[in-house]
């Protein structure tokens, strides 16, 4: 008998540990960290990629308020909840957008109201950068423009400082750009598009991430100064290319 009542109190007290764990766990995942987790949305592989870290942004605490006494982190997995995916354009814009925010902001700490972007007119590009900067075409902080191309152009508001990126020619897979280029004109056109050629370009897609995500961002990214550059707001709208097969057969 002693011995069974010995065993429910150790068992007891182990449930009051377990908790107590658990309670600092989850006191300790706030305080401004974001979730990297695996997700059925976000695979294993992106969670534990070497280079896929997150950024510590700066912003006000309020309507009307004054800056905040610290930071908080946006993550990759962040991005794919608001922009409804993890695809390869996410992690491009992603790894782009944080080399530029580590020159620009060296102490790891982001301002996202000291900052303006340049952009083309893609779901996945427009998505990252405004979030992460907090650049906004209703602000005009947010230029769209097509000839930026695959990168950027991010400029720091209070010193004038700024840099396009880009990744480094041969990074996108040529046979990749080709059947992206083959699946947008059937779109374009009116037509479906297979199943298999869906299903391809999104594994293709995949291995690009991956291989994105556990590269350094010097041997895939060329980043250049631009001094005395400066931005012109437009107000350019375009369609959203990222729901054309949305209704294609699986």
């Amino acid at each position: 008998m002693a011995g069974k009542m010995k065993r429910i109190v150790q068992y007891l007290l182990g449930l009051i540990i377990l908790s107590l764990v658990v309670s600092v766990s989850a006191v300790s995942a706030g305080e401004g960290k974001t979730d990297n987790s695996a997700d059925w949305f976000y695979p294993e592989w992106a969670a534990k990629a070497k280079y896929n870290t997150s950024v510590a942004v700066w912003d006000t605490d309020s309507a009307l308020g004054r800056y905040s006494t610290t930071t908080k982190e946006i993550g990759l997995k962040d991005l794919a909840r608001i922009h409804g995916h993890l695809c390869d354009g996410l992690v491009i814009s992603y790894i782009e957008i944080k080399a530029v925010l580590n020159k620009l902001f060296p102490d790891g700490k982001v301002d996202r109201t000291d900052l303006r972007v340049v952009s083309k007119n893609g779901p996945c590009w427009v998505d990252a950068v405004s979030f992460m900067t907090g650049a906004r075409i209703n602000f005009q902080t947010l230029r769209i423009d097509a000839s930026v191309g695959d990168g950027f152009i991010i400029q720091k508001i209070s010193t004038g400082e700024a840099y396009s990126v880009h990744l480094k020619p041969g990074v996108f897979p040529a046979e990749q750009a080709k059947l992206e280029s083959k699946i947008r004109k059937a779109r374009s056109q009116g037509q479906n598009v297979s199943a298999r050629d869906i299903d391809i370009v999104e594994g293709m897609a995949d291995d690009l991430s991956k291989r994105l995500l556990n590269t350094p961002p010097d041997e895939i990214l060329t980043i250049k100064s631009l001094p005395e550059y400066r931005f012109a707001f437009n107000d350019m709208f375009g369609g959203r290319g990222d729901i054309v097969n949305k209704n294609m057969p699986r």
